[in-house]
C-alpha cells in the first residue's frame, strides 16, 4: 500500500482548529497566525487525520468496540469492556463526530463556490463513512439539523430516526458517485490536493470507495429491508462502469501513519507506555479451532516462561472481573497490527466487500461473482494481507472454512470469514456482530450490570450526558428507550429476536 501521510503534514494542519467561533471576533482581535479560512484540502487532511487518531485509538475502539465484538480486551483498568463507561469518553466521541461533519460541511461549501464537484463529491462520501459509523454506535441522533449551528443559532438540533438517516446516506452517495462521473473538466475543477491522506488525491479511488460505502450501507439493512438492500446493491453491481468498487487491495480506503510524533498509528503509540490490551478468548478460540494459520500474525503466543514446552496461544475473557486470569498467561495483539508506528488504519477493506457480495449472492440476488467465488476472494484478501498466501489452500480446504453445506451453513462461514478479516476495525466488527449475531457474544463476564438481566453484550453506546444538559428536550423521548445505558431498544437494522 503506497504511503501517503508525509512530513508536509504540519503544514497543512496550521490553523484548522480556529474556524468555529472566531465569527464573533472584530477585525482588529483576529490573529494574523491562525487563519479563519483555510483551503480543502487542508480541511480534508485535518477531516482524515482526526478520523484515524480519535476513532481507532484505544478509546474508541480497542476499550470497547473490540471487546464487545470478541476481538481484542482489556486486562489491565479492564472498566469499559465490562461497561463501567467514562461520561467524558462519551462525550468526547459525540463531539468528535460533529466537529469533523462541520468541517465537511465547510469542504461542500468552499467545493460548490470553486465549482469542484469532485471535491464535493469527496467530502459526501467521506461525510456519509461518519455518518453511518455514528448511527451505528448510538442510533437515533441529530442529523437533519446536526450542523446548521453556526449559520442558524441552532443549538438544540432535532433527532432523527436511524432509518431516516439511513435513507438520506444512500441518496448522497448516488449524488456523490454522479459527481465523480463528471469529465471533461479543467485541473482547477478537479483538485483534491495533498490533504488526501487515503488515495492521494486519486478520484478514481474515491469513487470505487463512495460505491463500495454503498453496498456497506445496503447490506446492514438487508435483514430489516431486503428489497431494498437488494436494489442498491444490484444498481451498483449491475453497472461497473457507472459504479466502479474496490476491486483489489489497491484500492482499500487505510491510512498509513507517518511513524514520528506525533503522527503514530494510535495501537503503536499507545502500546509504546502502556499493556492494557491483549486478544479476546472468542477471537484466539475461533482461530485455533479452524487451524488458522493467521493466528501467529494476529496474535503473540503467551509468555514462554510460563510454556516452555511449546507455543500456546490464550485469549482473556471479554470484560473478565478481578483475578480471572494471570495477565502473564494471555496473548498479546501480534506485532504487525500493534508495534509499527507506521502502521496502518483501516477504514473499509477490499475483503469486506468481497463477503458483501457473498452473502448478496446467496441471497440469490443478481452478483457479478457467484457466492462462492466471492467469498473465496475474500477470505484470500485477507491472507494476503496477513502473508499466508501460502498457506491458503490446506486452509480452504477444511470442511469448517470449505463453502460446502446448506445455504445457512454457508451465510455461517461468511460471517465467520467476515469477522476474522476485519481485524482492527472496532466500530465495524461490533456493527456486523449485532446484524448477524455472530458470534453470539453475550455480556462481558464481569459486567457492571445485574449479569442475568441480559443474554447479549450492548445494544448501543450510552448517549452522552453533554446532550441530557444541553439538549434535554430532544433526548429526552430517546433517552426512555434505553436501559441500562447500552441496552433497550436496538438498532433498526438489528433483527434479532429474543434478546436483551
Amino acid at each position: 500500500m503506497k504511503k501517503i501521510l508525509s512530513y508536509t503534514l504540519v503544514v497543512l494542519l496550521i490553523g484548522l482548529f480556529a474556524t468555529s467561533c472566531t465569527k464573533y471576533w472584530e477585525e482588529e482581535n483576529i490573529d494574523p497566525n491562525n487563519p479563519v479560512d483555510v483551503p480543502m484540502t487542508n480541511l480534508l487532511g485535518n477531516s482524515i487525520i482526526y478520523t484515524g487518531d480519535q476513532f481507532y485509538d484505544d478509546w474508541q475502539g480497542m476499550n470497547n468496540f473490540l471487546s464487545y465484538a470478541g476481538h481484542i480486551t482489556k486486562i489491565f483498568y479492564i472498566d469499559e469492556a465490562r461497561y463501567q463507561f467514562r461520561s467524558n469518553v462519551v462525550d468526547n466521541a459525540w463531539r468528535d463526530y460533529y466537529r469533523v461533519q462541520m468541517d465537511l460541511s465547510k469542504i461542500r461549501d468552499k467545493a460548490v463556490e470553486a465549482d469542484n464537484p469532485y471535491m464535493e463529491a469527496v467530502a459526501n462520501t467521506y461525510s456519509v463513512f461518519l455518518w453511518q459509523m455514528a448511527v451505528d454506535q448510538w442510533g437515533d441522533i441529530p442529523y437533519s439539523e446536526a450542523i446548521s449551528g453556526e449559520s442558524a443559532d441552532n443549538w438544540t438540533p432535532v433527532y432523527d430516526k436511524a432509518v431516516d438517516i439511513y435513507n438520506d446516506l444512500f441518496n448522497r452517495l448516488e449524488d456523490a458517485n454522479s459527481k465523480f462521473n463528471i469529465t471533461g473538466l479543467p485541473p482547477a475543477q478537479t483538485e483534491i490536493g495533498d490533504g488526501d491522506f487515503i488515495y492521494g488525491g486519486d478520484k478514481d479511488k474515491w469513487q470505487k470507495w463512495c460505491n463500495s460505502l454503498r453496498l456497506r450501507l445496503a447490506i446492514r439493512i438487508s435483514n430489516v429491508n431486503a428489497g431494498k438492500a437488494q436494489q442498491e446493491i444490484q444498481t451498483v453491481l449491475g453497472d461497473p462502469g457507472k459504479y466502479p468498487i474496490f476491486t483489489s487491495r489497491d484500492d482499500e480506503a487505510v491510512l498509513q501513519w507517518e511513524g514520528t510524533a506525533p503522527y503514530k498509528e494510535p495501537w503503536a503509540e499507545n502500546h509504546e507506555s502502556r499493556d492494557d490490551h491483549a486478544m479476546a478468548k472468542t477471537l484466539i478460540d475461533s482461530l485455533i479451532a479452524l487451524n488458522d494459520p493467521r493466528l501467529p500474525v494476529y496474535a503473540l503466543p503467551v509468555d514462554t516462561a510460563q510454556h516452555p514446552a511449546s507455543t500456546i496461544y490464550i485469549g482473556a475473557p471479554e470484560g473478565a472481573p478481578d483475578n480471572a486470569f494471570s495477565a502473564d498467561t494471555i496473548s498479546r495483539i501480534g506485532t504487525m497490527y500493534r508495534d509499527d508506528p507506521a502502521g496502518f488504519t483501516w477504514f473499509m477493506r477490499y475483503a469486506e466487500v468481497e463477503f458483501i457480495i457473498a452473502e448478496a449472492a446467496l441471497n440469490g440476488w443478481s452478483t457479478p461473482e457467484d457466492a462462492e467465488t466471492a467469498y473465496t476472494n475474500g477470505v484470500y484478501a485477507s491472507f494476503e494481507e496477513t502473508g499466508m498466501t501460502d498457506q491458503f489452500d490446506t486452509y480452504m480446504a477444511e470442511p469448517r472454512v470449505a463453502f460446502t453445506g446448506s445455504t445457512d451453513e454457508k451465510r455461517a462461514k461468511i460471517y465467520k470469514q467476515k469477522w476474522l478479516a476485519l481485524f482492527k476495525q472496532g466500530q465495524e466488527i461490533w456493527a456486523e456482530q449485532r446484524r448477524t449475531d455472530f458470534p453470539p457474544m453475550p455480556p462481558a463476564s464481569g459486567t457492571v450490570y445485574d449479569p442475568g438481566k441480559h443474554n447479549r453484550g450492548p445494544f448501543h453506546y450510552p448517549y452522552p450526558v453533554s446532550e441530557q444538559n444541553l439538549n434535554s428536550a430532544n433526548v429526552a423521548p430517546v433517552l426512555e428507550t434505553v436501559v441500562d445505558d447500552f441496552w433497550g431498544k436496538q438498532l433498526f437494522w438489528d433483527t434479532r429476536t429474543g434478546v436483551h
